[in-house]
């Protein structure tokens, strides 16, 4: 398991999809203030490869990325039977929604408002249960 992933075994888990580094470590601290368990990848390549060891609630992914971009990441990501399921959500500052594939769970834009993305991951995979840790 990765040093990020289920810190609670009844937290929710978020892969954060993104080549910079910043944004992620921006969108990690908000997610964790809510109480959500954050895994981390620098891109499409990486995501896939956690994707074989981690079950995460939720992927929040960025479109272009150098290597395997969120496009290509998400198509192979759902032709595995096992992550057909788990809800993406793709970001992007370039790219509009209705150039993404349709069965997206959803779509931040960035900059994205902080309030939107937790009211966004909360919609999709509820709130975290943390027993009192945050």
């Amino acid at each position: 398991m990765s040093r990020n992933a289920n810190v609670h075994t009844n937290a929710k888990t978020v892969l954060v999809v993104d080549d910079e580094p910043v944004l992620r470590a921006i969108v990690r601290e908000i997610l964790h203030e809510e109480g959500y368990a954050v895994i981390e990848a620098a891109d499409g390549r990486v995501m896939l490869e956690i994707m074989t060891r981690e079950r995460p609630d939720l992927v929040l992914m960025d479109v272009m990325m150098p290597g395997v971009d969120g496009r290509e990441a998400y198509r192979q990501l759902r032709s595995r039977p096992e992550h057909r399921d788990v809800p993406v959500v793709m970001m992007s500052a370039a790219v509009k929604p209705h150039g993404l594939d349709p069965s997206i769970a959803g779509f931040m834009a960035k900059p994205f408002d902080i309030t939107e993305l937790v009211a966004l991951v909360a919609s999709l995979i509820g709130r975290p249960h943390t027993n009192g840790c945050a």
